[in-house]
């Protein structure tokens, strides 16, 4: 299953409220992705299609392969996480994917 990482420094506020913007998304755009959330030492052992967070945090990462990184400039911004989301090649490949399923 598809899944996209919310990360942030301790896993419990910051990566929960994004978690729940992005699970928004998802459901407006009838996408079939999990979303977790998690903190930014348990990030690298988690596998994922995609990871978003603060970009602060995203930058203590350790590098992913084939994983898109989106690092956040304004993580309470809901327009801007969607807007962010948006543009995010993995996403655009899953609304194309379910585009073409139809």
């Amino acid at each position: 299953m598809k899944k996209i990482l919310v990360v942030c420094t301790s896993g419990l506020g910051t990566s929960l409220a994004m978690r729940l913007y992005v699970e928004k998304f998802i459901k407006e755009n009838n996408l079939n992705v999990k979303v977790e959330h998690t903190d930014i030492g348990s990030a690298s052992f988690i596998e994922a299609d995609l990871i978003l967070g603060a970009k602060q945090v995203i930058e203590c990462l350790a590098e992913q392969d084939h994983i898109e990184v989106i690092p956040l400039e304004d993580i309470v911004n809901r327009q801007y996480i969607r807007q962010q989301l948006f543009s995010s090649a993995t996403v655009q490949s899953w609304l194309v994917e379910k585009e073409g399923i139809r």
